[in-house]
């Protein structure tokens, strides 16, 4: 069973608009969450998030704070898309000139749980089994 941190409902007053992926992109950083807190030892309900409603809001904001770093940075965790910016552009000639992000820097960004949904777990006595890697 998969578990699932928080809801599209969770980013009202934090994303506007909220993304039409954003069910996607909570999964995919419930996993990471998920991942984070594996090594943590608390009492669960039948649905197998932690019984302590502190615990559970740290797992919720922690999920929440990912995808807002997602979908700011423009990044699909399942494709590890990001949009080439416009570097500069000139009226005359017509020209734009596109930089696209580093691929490396989008893979980590993808793969890594953001340092503030670490904070957030970390403060909740939560994700302490493993090192912040930066």
């Amino acid at each position: 069973m998969m578990l699932v941190y928080a809801t599209p409902a969770d980013l009202t007053g934090r994303l506007d608009p909220i993304p039409a992926d954003a069910a996607a992109l909570i999964e995919s950083a419930s996993t990471l969450v998920r991942d984070h807190t594996v090594n943590d030892l608390y009492a669960i309900t039948p649905a197998g998030l932690p019984s302590d409603p502190d615990q559970r809001e740290a797992l919720r904001e922690a999920t929440c704070l990912q995808v807002i770093a997602w979908t700011k940075a423009r990044i699909t965790p399942a494709t590890g898309a990001l949009r080439a910016e416009v570097a500069s552009q000139s009226v005359d000639g017509g020209s734009v000139a596109y930089r696209l992000p580093d691929p490396a820097a989008v893979a980590q960004a993808a793969e890594r749980l953001c340092h503030e949904s670490v904070l957030v777990l970390r403060n909740a006595g939560l994700a302490s089994g493993r090192p912040l890697i930066c």
